[in-house]
């Protein structure tokens, strides 16, 4: 009900008071002296005007209780007989246990304690006004004129009339009728704004059902004036609530969807009156439109109401307009939750959360950080295409984010020598996407990559390509009896080298340098380092440490003859396990991992770059990793895991780790083009294809 309204409401029962207890009593001495009236009064002025449009609360019990307590003055000395006291008493302990609330009171109702529940409760029982002052009321008008006479019987009728025929709602409903008779001359008329959440979303009580000609439904298009401003706007409804027995709705009102009409629809608007528009011009509004933020967004992260037509899901595009810019944001969770409208009324909603990846500049074709927060209630939709990127001759588009058509983009040159790690498990598309990427690095005629695959199956995925062993067979088979010889003269020596020891390691020495040389002043470009099968796991450390450090050391003083290098290693944790991972002792797998560690710290230097290939982090040297500038990570599961790619990620992307879909990945780093973390999705690639060009 409005003020007006209520005003209204308030002065004709008054005048209808006033004349019953002037033709009752005979004159107006009542209305300063007798005490039925005051209560009368207060009873009328409450609840109307305060308790009928807002609910009681502890502090409009503790008022109600104050008013009460001085309206007893009134009552005389001679009067107060034992109900008195006991209204005093109830007026005591209101005025205590409400003020008391009021201090006590740190959180909802419904999460307090039980005791401060059902003091509250009980409360807001007792004090409420047509509780409070019509016990006043018909006590003053018993105590003033008795039972079984005419001022007694029109008083308690007037009561009766006044409460239980619950005037306030019935006022409200007679509104509502006046309303919608003023809007009879419109068939189309909705209902009337009732309140406003921001400057474009406006709540609309509807009109009775049997009213209204038209139904009203969800993402129906709107047309308002707004009694504030005088403008009409238009609008769409994006829910509908049930509230005390009353239907409305939220309408949201911006500049996109005024492009969708050329004109006003409507000649006569009353103010404030949403009319549902009929024959919508063709658009694509409903199919861009996903929700509107809501409270606690923060720069990097928005969170929005979801109320849509079309289906969205982890990892989608989003755009949002901050202060004239088109600012984008990547999904990363939903959820669902209850929200509380009144009393026990309650409605579910979705809530989603996105990234920030920020505003996209054309001429860089990257992302830029934003650094603003949205306004609550700034509509939300799906991000719009862009044209094409140009990609530099050093560039690699490896994927692009979800339904769009944003490439990820990665610099090959900066990706090398700074390293980089690919992660995931096991049938998420990660070994095919590396192998991919290191067919990308071989299109440079300088680089020549060396793959250290335990696996044996890079032979077979890289026929096409005609790779060579790094190590001949043969060779490899000599080296290792050379490094059993050597193992064997060293245990019998107390762990201590000898001749035989030394030479016999200078003549490894020159074979794993001269076989490295050969493949690096060589036509072919890429090289297989494999391990014939051994079962001394000492001596396959000790072969792949030389050969990492010789390879180092030509990098280091003959500048790998010109070549820049790519290391790939395949089943990481093989070669350089975590520790407690290596299932050797510390003494025989440390220098392994030593040798790399110096490549990924110094590598750069000397055109020499890792590429690690691994299924968990847990089980990988944190030393390497940690020097790897750039990491791609599929679908991961464990905790260790995640705990690690947080500090590359951030703790709300890694998140999505466990929910990514086949072929879609986490990417952040200095070779990214766009150095933020995203999710991407790997494009389809047939191996097979790429053998047969």
């Amino acid at each position: 009900m409005s003020k007006k309204f209520r005003l209204i409401f308030l002065g004709i029962s008054l005048l209808i008071l006033l004349i019953l207890g002037k033709s009752l009593t005979g004159d107006f001495h009542f209305i300063l002296d007798d005490f039925w009236f005051t209560s009368g009064l207060l009873l009328l002025i409450l609840l109307s005007l305060i308790d009928q449009p807002h609910f009681s609360k502890d502090s409009n019990i503790f008022i109600n209780a104050i008013t009460a307590g001085i309206s007893l003055l009134i009552v005389e000395s001679e009067k107060r007989d034992f109900i008195f006291w006991i209204f005093l008493g109830v007026i005591v302990y209101l005025i205590t246990t409400s003020y008391a609330l009021l201090w006590l009171r740190q959180q909802s109702l419904g999460q307090e304690n039980k005791a401060i529940r059902l003091i509250a409760r009980l409360n807001r029982e007792i004090g409420k006004p047509e509780t409070l002052f019509s016990s006043f009321f018909l006590w003053g008008v018993f105590m003033q004129f008795g039972t079984g006479n005419n001022q007694f019987n029109g008083l308690l009728l007037f009561w009766a009339i006044f409460i239980i025929l619950n005037i306030p709602s019935l006022a409200n409903s007679i509104e509502d009728i006046f309303k919608i008779s003023k809007d009879k001359s419109n068939k189309l008329a909705l209902g009337q704004i009732f309140g406003v959440q921001s400057k474009n979303t406006f709540l609309v009580k509807l009109y009775d059902s049997s009213d209204r000609v038209v139904n009203t439904r969800i993402f129906d298009f709107v047309e308002f004036k707004y009694s504030t401003d005088k403008k009409v706007r238009k609008g769409l409804l994006l829910d509908t609530y049930l509230l005390n027995q009353q239907q409305w709705v939220k309408v949201l009102s911006n500049s996109e969807i005024e492009k969708i009409f050329t004109s006003n629809i409507f000649e006569d608007h009353k103010s404030d009156v949403v009319y549902k528009l009929e024959n919508i011009p063709e658009n694509d509004y409903l199919k861009r439109f996903v929700g509107i933020v809501t409270e606690n967004s923060t720069i990097f992260k928005i969170r929005f109401i979801y109320n849509s037509k079309i289906r969205i899901s982890e990892g989608q595009l989003l755009e949002v307009n901050i202060q004239g810019q088109k600012v984008l944001y990547q999904i990363v969770e939903g959820i669902t939750k209850i929200e509380q409208l009144e009393n026990k009324n309650q409605t579910g909603i979705i809530l989603g959360e996105g990234l920030q990846l920020g505003t996209w500049n054309e001429d860089k074709f990257q992302f830029e950080q934003f650094g603003w927060v949205p306004e609550i209630n700034t509509p939300i939709y799906i991000a719009s295409g862009i044209n094409d990127p140009k990609i530099e001759e050093n560039e690699y588009k490896i994927g692009q984010i979800p339904d769009t058509n944003y490439p990820v983009v990665l610099n090959k040159d900066t990706a090398m020598s700074h390293h980089m790690a690919v992660v995931g498990v096991t049938g998420t598309g990660k070994s095919v996407f590396s192998r991919n990427l290191i067919r990308q690095y071989l299109k440079d005629e300088n680089t020549k990559v060396i793959c250290i695959d335990f696996t044996g199956e890079y032979v077979g995925k890289f026929s096409d390509l005609s790779p060579i062993k790094t190590i001949e067979e043969t060779v490899s088979e000599k080296l290792f009896k050379d490094i059993d010889y050597i193992e064997q003269q060293i245990s019998d020596n107390y762990n201590k080298d000898n001749e035989n020891s030394r030479k016999r390691k200078k003549e490894v020495s020159e074979t794993i340098h001269s076989q490295i040389e050969d493949f690096l002043k060589g036509e072919n470009q890429l090289s297989i380092f494999e391990l014939p099968h051994v079962e001394n796991t000492s001596g396959v450390l000790t072969y792949t440490k030389t050969f990492f450090r010789l390879l180092f050391h030509i990098a280091k003083t003959q500048k790998s003859f010109g070549n820049r290098i790519c290391i790939v290693l395949e089943e990481a944790h093989t070669v350089i396990p975590e520790w407690n991972f290596s299932g050797v002792s510390d003494k025989v797998s440390q220098p392994l991992l030593n040798s790399i560690a110096q490549i990924a710290l110094q590598g750069r230097k000397y055109n020499v770059g890792l590429l690690v290939i691994a299924q968990r982090t847990a089980n990988v040297s944190k030393t390497i990793l940690t020097q790897c500038n750039t990491i791609i990570s599929f679908q991961e599961f464990d905790k260790t895991s995640s705990d690690f790619l947080s500090n590359y990620f951030g703790q709300e992307i890694t998140k999505s780790l466990p929910k990514l879909k086949f072929r879609q990945a986490i990417v952040a780093g200095k070779a990214l083009k766009s150095n933020v973390p995203m999710i991407f999705e790997v494009p389809e690639i047939n191996e097979d294809e790429l053998e047969e060009e």
